[in-house]
């Protein structure tokens, strides 16, 4: 019996992350890595809400509308230096 897994179990595995909240925690050089990983995919249609979840969650960015611009979007993020919005959030919660 063949199990599938969702687009961001694979990307935990591929970053030799033991639990997937791990993935929040990646450092600048892993999201850069990850976002070249991510490029040489070819997302399908029928795969648009696995890359929308990795979107939002490594992101917290909104969904797109088809899985290309999702993919896209991710990788993009992945790529820049600045925050994406997430480390943000999370430092605004730590002060509250």
């Amino acid at each position: 019996m063949m199990v599938e897994q969702s687009l961001l179990d694979l990307i935990a595995i591929q970053m030799k992350c033991e639990y997937l909240s791990d993935l929040r925690f990646l450092s600048m050089e892993q999201r850069r890595y990850l976002a070249q990983k991510l490029n040489r995919l070819t997302p399908r249609k029928e795969d648009m809400q696995d890359w929308n979840d990795a979107l939002n969650y490594l992101t917290g960015a909104p969904m797109e509308a088809t899985a290309k611009a999702a993919k896209e979007r991710l990788v993009y993020l992945l790529s820049q230096s600045g925050d994406t919005g997430l480390e943000n959030k999370t430092k605004k919660e730590e002060r509250e």
